[in-house]
């Protein structure tokens, strides 16, 4: 027999403390039976509980190997219904699965948690969501001399009881929530980010290795290198550093667009020049970064610096030494550079060649395409950020995966701005969304493209959309490559790439 069971407030002392709560009063009743338990434990003090009542139930047991675990409910509120039964279903079906359980006997405790858990016990017991299942209810003590005994089977043979164990009822119900449960895991985890990088959101593999590698950081003076395509958040990212390295830096971020001024006078702007330097120096200037010594200064767009340049922001990301134009003074800063570019580092027409190695940390930020996890996450925080009450279906959030995004996710961001002037104060559909302001489709045109489980392996999901687009193009790799919307020769580098890996 297996024990489902919740943990309430007065779950290890009964509310009369005379004796023990419902969880222990029901598994003593059933001791002799129960092999198995499972305690489904909501965030905070009600886990410390679990384990204190997992240890009393072992030495009350009659089991010597009585297998106890403790499922962990990711819900931020014990009375939202939508939430609590999304994940009690979630974890009771896991466990189902996992276990191999679907044949076994399982009795639930309806009498622990709040009405709202309890009632989601019932539904799902009811509509055979958890099969083979008994619901059980304990009485408090004073009660106990009313009925003879300490619990009692819940059958519900209640006249006009409604009838939810309809077969192709619980099919789709099973289907939708698996279908939800694939696409959109990480819903449930909408703007889940560390509260020292409050912008910087998304939960997937990619992101998460960003924030520890940010997370590293703290408390050092390192100039770091962003790359990634436009549109990825390179700003963000360099925001995130400097938040948590507010405690050395008081001072706001000092960012400067290397790409909104003529290449010819960027040296000018970031180093300054004294009278006479060139052409129009009718004076001595302070540049950007003497300007702003002792703070931290963000340089987005760094391919715009000429090459021939660059080895003056060399100097300073080297030596912290910098020269004014005209200048044979040299002064020597305190400043730590954060900058960014969207151009291939290790194209030498664009950057020296040893650019990339005066910066001692890189990150890389992935395109939208491939954390396709995070759309829906992203989604659902630029929707909130709007203050308009608009909601999006599961049905938008399943077409939004399927689109490559190749503005990323400020392309994202404006799609999502949109449907909030279009929309207001209502759940949108994917259908209610005019053609007109959809995102583009796929160029695949199967309709059985395939779609990810969330979380998921992400080379496989590239692999199956790849294969499909060879497949579409006839085995012409090029054409592939339009099809994805890929850079040329992308294609037919991975199949020979592929063909290594089976070799």
């Amino acid at each position: 027999m297996k024990y489902f069971t919740l943990i309430g407030n007065h779950d290890f002392i009964s509310r009369e403390s005379t004796g023990p709560g419902a969880a222990m009063t029901i598994f003593n009743e059933y001791k002799e039976k129960i092999d198995s338990v499972y305690i489904f434990a909501s965030p905070g003090e009600y886990k410390t509980m679990s384990e204190k009542i997992s240890r009393k139930m072992k030495s009350f047991s009659e089991k010597e190997n009585l297998n106890i675990n403790i499922i962990d409910l990711d819900i931020e509120s014990p009375v939202d219904f939508d939430l609590v039964y999304k994940a009690m279903l979630d974890e009771s079906r896991t466990v189902i699965e996992n276990d191999k359980l679907s044949e076994e006997e399982i009795i639930i405790n309806i009498t622990s948690g709040t009405p709202t858990m309890c009632t989601c016990w019932v539904l799902l017991a009811q509509s055979n969501l958890i099969p083979n299942a008994k619901l059980i209810q304990s009485f408090e003590a004073k009660f106990q001399h009313k009925y003879g005994k300490s619990c009692q089977v819940v059958d519900f043979n209640i006249d006009d009881f409604p009838d939810i164990k309809s077969p192709d009822k619980v099919k789709r119900e099973l289907n939708r929530v698996s279908k939800e449960n694939k696409i959109l895991k990480s819903e449930k985890k909408v703007i889940e980010t560390d509260s020292q990088m409050p912008g910087l959101i998304g939960n997937s593999k990619q992101m998460r290795a960003i924030k520890d590698q940010i997370i590293r950081m703290i408390d050092t003076k390192t100039h770091v290198l962003i790359l990634g395509e436009r549109g990825t958040g390179k700003e963000v990212i360099a925001k995130s550093i400097w938040n948590t390295h507010r405690k050395e830096i008081d001072k706001k971020l000092v960012a400067y667009d290397c790409g909104g001024i003529t290449p010819t006078l960027i040296e000018s702007e970031l180093f300054g020049h004294i009278k006479g330097a060139f052409t129009g120096a009718d004076g001595d200037k302070v540049g950007l970064i003497e300007t702003n010594n002792e703070k931290m200064i963000f340089l987005d767009e760094i391919g715009n610096i000429p090459r021939a340049n660059q080895n003056v922001f060399m100097r300073l990301l080297q030596s912290g030494d910098i020269r004014r134009v005209g200048s044979n003074d040299v002064k020597k800063l305190n400043v730590q550079i954060i900058a960014a570019t969207n151009k291939d580092i290790n194209d030498e027409e664009i950057f020296a060649s040893d650019l990339k190695d005066r910066f001692q940390e890189t990150i890389t930020i992935p395109p939208l395409r491939e954390r396709k996890e995070d759309i829906p996450i992203l989604a659902e925080f630029f929707l909130k950020r709007s203050h308009k009450n608009v909601s999006f279906a599961k049905s938008v959030y399943v077409e939004l995966i399927k689109y490559p995004w190749a503005g990323n996710v400020r392309e994202l961001q404006n799609w999502v701005g949109r449907m909030c002037r279009y929309f207001d104060n209502e759940q949108v559909e994917w259908d209610d969304i005019p053609e007109n302001y959809r995102p583009d489709s796929p160029s695949l045109s199967d309709e059985e493209i395939y779609y990810p489980e969330f979380p998921f392996n992400y080379n496989e999901y590239i692999d199956q959309l790849r294969l499909r687009a060879i497949e579409e193009a006839k085995g012409n790799a090029s054409k592939a490559d339009r099809l994805l919307k890929l850079k040329e020769g992308t294609m037919k580098q991975w199949r020979h790439q592929r063909k290594n890996r089976s070799e």
